[in-house]
This record gives structure tokens, C-alpha cells and sequence, in this order.
């Protein structure tokens, strides 16, 4: 009998042991650094920002097709005065690096179409 309590004691000992590795093994795969509980505090942060993006009434009501086209072409509009300003700012430097010659770089505007306008 006095073996069998001793091969308990044994075999429960073990169980402690394990379960205790286990839980200190958890605990360093759970653990944060610092920065990364920095980092989780910025996202989560972010997070609540952009859920808050939106009121409940603009969910609650779908955008028009028509508010959706006047926003396309405004993007495109801007789309289109940026492309142009960065033409305009290359052709001036080509003009500065060639020494007044903007032949370097062809004129890539589109021809303007009074009807289109």
C-alpha cells in the first residue's frame, strides 16, 4: 500500500509540475513589451477612430447618384489640376536645366475642347 501512495505522490508532483510549466510557458507567449502594448494601445485607438468615421445618419441613408457622380468628378478635377501642376513644375525645371530650352520635355497637356468644358 505504501507503494501505491508513493507512485500518487509522484504522479500528482508531476501533474503540478506540468501544469505549472504550461502556465509559465503561456504566460511568456501572452507577455508584452512595452512597445508593443504601445503599439496595440495606438491601433486600438485608431480602431475606435475610424468607427466612429461615420454619423449614424449618413449610414442610415445611401449616397444619391447623384451625390456619388459630383464626387467623382471633383476627385477627377483634382486628379487632373495635380497631373497639371506637376507637368507645369517639370517643364519649368527642364527649361531652368536646359538653360531656357523646354524641348526636353514635350507638352503632355490635352488639347482643350471648348465643348467639354
Amino acid at each position: 500500500m505504501g507503494d501505491f501512495f508513493l507512485l500518487f505522490v509522484l504522479f500528482a508532483a508531476l501533474l503540478l509540475l506540468a501544469a505549472y510549466l504550461l502556465w509559465r510557458y503561456w504566460a511568456t507567449l501572452t507577455s508584452l513589451s512595452p512597445d508593443e502594448e504601445r503599439f496595440e494601445e495606438r491601433i486600438a485607438a485608431l480602431n475606435e477612430r475610424q468607427a466612429h468615421r461615420y454619423s449614424d445618419e449618413e449610414l442610415a441613408m445611401p449616397v444619391t447618384e447623384e451625390d456619388a457622380w459630383r464626387v467623382m468628378v471633383e476627385r477627377g478635377r483634382r486628379a487632373v489640376r495635380r497631373e497639371r501642376s506637376t507637368g507645369d513644375l517639370m517643364r519649368r525645371r527642364a527649361r531652368r536645366l536646359t538653360g531656357g530650352s523646354s524641348r526636353s520635355l514635350p507638352d503632355r497637356r490635352p488639347p482643350r475642347n471648348p465643348d467639354h468644358e
